[in-house]
């Protein structure tokens, strides 16, 4: 795994480096658990596309991931209900729209989620970036997994 920093931005060369980033964010609950997104379409059959557009309001805490290899829209959590319309993410260093997304969550004695933030790592150049965080309501750690 390689994290670097440039110009006060940090860049990974995998998807791994981003859960790590995740896990080493500072400032809220601390991330002790991450997934990697996936679309869930079958159309993907053994190989779940893992690259997304990603609309996110961080305000708000909404976010939705489009998929790039079936076009499936798919809101993170409740998101729909609280909608805003945001813009597509860009990478802040080469304006690539497309990204690999990591959900990190801060589970409590083990065994309830409740807090997610979401992060992305641009495929183009590789920087990292938060997107979104969300409080949520206790939620059993396999529950909330099967949700995202």
């Amino acid at each position: 795994m390689t994290l670097r920093a440039a110009s006060g931005r940090s860049t990974a060369e995998n998807i791994d480096d981003l859960a790590e980033w995740l896990m080493a964010l500072r400032g809220g609950p601390g991330v002790n658990r991450t997934v990697v997104a996936h679309c869930p379409q079958p159309s993907h059959g053994e190989e779940p596309a893992t690259w997304f557009y990603v609309e996110a309001d961080a305000a708000e805490g909404v976010a939705r991931l489009r998929c790039l290899g079936c076009g499936h829209a798919h809101p993170v959590l409740d998101s729909d209900e609280h909608w805003t319309y945001p813009p597509v993410w860009a990478c802040h260093t080469c304006a690539q729209s497309i990204a690999e997304v990591v959900h990190g969550m801060h589970v409590e004695n083990g065994a309830d989620v409740i807090w997610l933030a979401v992060g992305v790592r641009c495929v183009n150049c590789g920087d990292l970036s938060g997107v979104t965080d969300m409080v949520v309501p206790p939620t059993p750690v396999d529950d909330f997994i099967a949700s995202l």
